[in-house]
């Protein structure tokens, strides 16, 4: 079994990509682009399920991916928690076979690493490519819940851009690291 990603077995509507797409608007299709949805943005979301695991959702991401691009090799930070070690459930549409995610190890844990923001200003410590080596990749074409206490990024090889929303479960105000999703969700999976 993965230690970066498992699939989830849920057949719930969550939301509906075309209000996604159409309250956020893209400026141009050729550049990733990020959005954070919280407070009252969050009604869009349909979170009865995570109700029912105990969960709630007080964040969410909105990713663009353009096509032929990738995203930087990352680590999600929290300004909030020091939680390193922490999932989110995403849920990817617009691309065929051509999207994928990649996890990897960091070469030498010596090495410099940046801390940046991405367009919605969510923390990120960020990696050159040559510092790291990949170990995993998977075509994300259901939803999954994915690691993202560990390097990581999303790759895009196809000719159409790529949406992906990324709920960020929380258990008792706090966010869910990968063990804890693994008993909560066990399910699921």
């Amino acid at each position: 079994m993965s230690e970066y990603y498992r699939y989830l077995n849920i057949q719930n509507t969550f939301f509906d990509k075309e209000v996604l797409v159409k309250k956020y608007i893209l400026e141009d299709v050729n550049k990733n682009k990020q959005w954070r949805i919280e407070g009252k943005d969050l009604s869009i979301i349909n979170d009865t399920w995570f109700k029912q695991n105990g969960c709630t959702i007080q964040v969410a991401e909105l990713f663009y991916t353009a096509p032929q691009s990738k995203i930087k090799w990352h680590i999600d930070i929290s300004g909030y928690s020091p939680l390193f070690d922490y999932v989110k459930i995403n849920f990817v549409w617009g691309t065929d076979d051509s999207h994928y995610m990649q996890w990897g190890k960091i070469i030498d844990q010596n090495c410099d690493s940046k801390i940046g923001y991405n367009t919605a200003g969510s923390p990120h410590m960020i990696f050159d490519p040559s510092q790291i080596e990949i170990h995993e990749s998977v075509i994300i074409d259901k939803p999954i819940l994915v690691n993202v206490g560990v390097p990581h990024r999303a790759v895009n090889d196809s000719d159409l851009g790529r949406w992906c929303i990324s709920l960020i479960p929380k258990k008792n105000n706090e966010r869910i690291a990968w063990n804890q999703a693994i008993e909560i969700f066990h399910e699921y999976l």
